[in-house]
C-alpha cells in the first residue's frame, strides 16, 4: 500500500517538474520572467534563512545585566533544570530552583556548589496549592530582585507502544510536561507583567517530529509547543517573551538506558495479559533491547547555552533548537518538511535495519 503511495508520489513530482521545465521553453518571455522571479525571490529566503545566524551573532548580541535579576527555575532535581541552576548562579542571577523533592540529593547539592543567592523552593508543578506557595515564597525572597524569568523545564516520560502502555502513563506524562507550564506561567504572569520578562519552555525535538512508540511523550510536547506559540501571541502586549527550547537527544536520567528499561516494565505491568500475549514475552524482552539503541548526546552544555541565551539575550530567538551537530540537525529537519508518506518509510527503513522485533500474532493478522 505504501510502495504504491510512494511511487505514484514520486512520479507526480517527477512529472511535474518536467512540466515546469516544458513551460520554461514553450511559454512567452513576459511569463516565464515572472517564473524566474519568484524563484529568485525563493532562493534569496533561503539563502537569506541559512546566513542570518552570522548578522545576528554581530548585531542582536547584546545581552542583559543578571544583577537583580530572579529566575524561577522548575525540575532542578536533575536533568538540564539542575545544571541550568548552576550555571545561571555562576553568571549572577537570582536563582530559585523549584525541586519535586527540596531534602533531596539534587537540592543538596545545589545548596552546597552554589552562592547564597541561590534559594531552593519546593515545587509540585501537578498541583496548584504547591504552585502558589512557590509564587508566594518567591515574592517574600527576591528582596531587591524582581522576577526576569521562569524556565518551565520539569518533564517526565512515561509510556511507550500504545497498547502496551495504560491510560495513567498519559495522564501523567500530560499534567507535568503539558498541564505544568500552563500552571506555573499562570500563576507567576502578575510578576512576569512587572519586568516585562521571559517565559522559557522546555520541549523537545519531540514537538515538531513525532517519536514512533513514544506516544504518550509526543503529545505532551506537541501540547507544550502549541502552548509556546499560541501565548506569544497574546503576552506581547505586555512586553513578555516566550522562547521555545526544542532540543534533540540528550543524556539525562530520562535518556538514561537502566532508566527506560525500569520505565518499561512499570508500564507493561498494567497491561491486560491477552495483549501481552499477542505481542508476546520475545517481543517485549527484543524491544528493551532496542531501547537502548538511542544514542543521547553528551554534549549538554548545547542545551544550557541555548536557554541562558534565551534569558540573557536582550533580542532572543523564539524558537531554539540544540542538536549535536549539523547532520543531526539536518536529519531532523528533513524529516520534520517531508511528506507523511516519506516520513513513514523512512521509520520504517530505521526499523528495518535495526532489525526491530515484531509482535508475535501481526502476521497472523494481516
Amino acid at each position: 500500500m505504501i510502495g504504491r503511495y510512494a511511487l505514484v508520489g514520486t512520479t507526480h513530482f517527477l512529472c511535474t517538474a518536467l512540466a515546469l521545465k516544458i513551460l520554461n521553453f514553450i511559454l512567452p518571455c513576459s511569463l516565464t520572467c515572472y517564473y524566474s522571479c519568484a524563484a529568485n525571490f525563493v532562493m534569496c529566503i533561503i539563502v537569506a534563512k541559512l546566513t542570518f545566524g552570522f548578522t545576528k551573532r554581530k548585531f542582536l548580541s547584546d545581552k542583559i545585566q543578571p544583577d537583580n535579576r530572579a529566575v524561577f527555575i522548575t525540575g532542578c532535581d536533575s536533568g538540564f533544570g539542575h545544571a541550568l541552576a548552576k550555571q545561571l548562579d555562576s553568571k549572577g542571577f537570582h536563582v530559585f530552583a523549584g525541586c519535586l523533592d527540596a531534602s533531596g540529593s539534587g537540592a543538596d547539592e545545589l545548596k552546597k556548589n552554589c552562592t547564597k543567592r541561590l534559594q531552593i523552593v519546593p515545587v509540585d508543578v501537578t498541583k496548584d496549592d504547591s504552585v502558589k506557595e512557590a509564587v508566594n515564597f518567591v515574592k517574600e525572597n527576591m528582596a531587591t530582585s524582581e522576577l526576569w524569568a521562569i524556565v518551565n523545564n520539569a518533564g517526565i516520560q512515561k509510556g511507550f507502544l500504545v497498547e502496551l502502555s495504560s491510560i495513567q502513563d498519559f495522564k501523567d506524562t500530560l499534567e507535568v510536561n503539558a498541564i505544568g507550564p500552563v500552571r506555573v506561567t499562570k500563576a507567576f504572569l502578575p510578576l512576569l507583567r512587572q519586568s516585562r520578562g521571559r517565559i522559557v519552555n522546555i520541549a523537545s525535538i519531540a514537538g515538531h517530529v513525532e517519536l514512533p512508540m513514544c506516544a504518550a511523550y509526543t503529545m505532551s510536547k506537541f501540547a507544550c509547543v502549541g502552548f509556546s506559540e499560541s501565548i506569544r501571541h497574546e503576552l506581547d502586549v505586555w512586553g513578555i517573551r516566550v522562547i521555545s527550547i526544542e532540543p534533540e537527544f540528550f543524556e539525562t536520567n530520562m535518556t538514561d538506558s537502566g532508566n527506560i528499561s525500569r520505565r518499561i516494565d512499570e508500564s507493561i505491568a498494567a497491561v491486560d495479559g491477552d495483549v501481552k500475549a499477542d505481542y508476546g514475552e520475545q517481543f517485549i524482552k527484543n524491544f528493551k533491547m532496542h531501547s537502548n539503541l538511542v544514542v543521547s548526546s553528551s554534549r549538554i552544555h548545547k542545551v544550557l547555552n541555548a536557554i541562558e541565551l534565551a534569558i540573557s539575550l536582550e533580542h532572543p530567538d523564539f524558537v531554539y533548537r540544540p542538536c549535536r551537530n549539523i547532520f543531526t540537525r539536518m536529519f531532523f529537519k528533513f524529516y520534520e518538511i517531508s511528506p507523511k508518506v516519506l516520513k513513514l518509510l523512512i521509520i520504517k527503513f530505521l526499523l528495518y535495519i535495526t532489525n526491530f522485533p515484531k509482535p508475535k500474532e501481526a502476521d497472523n493478522n494481516l
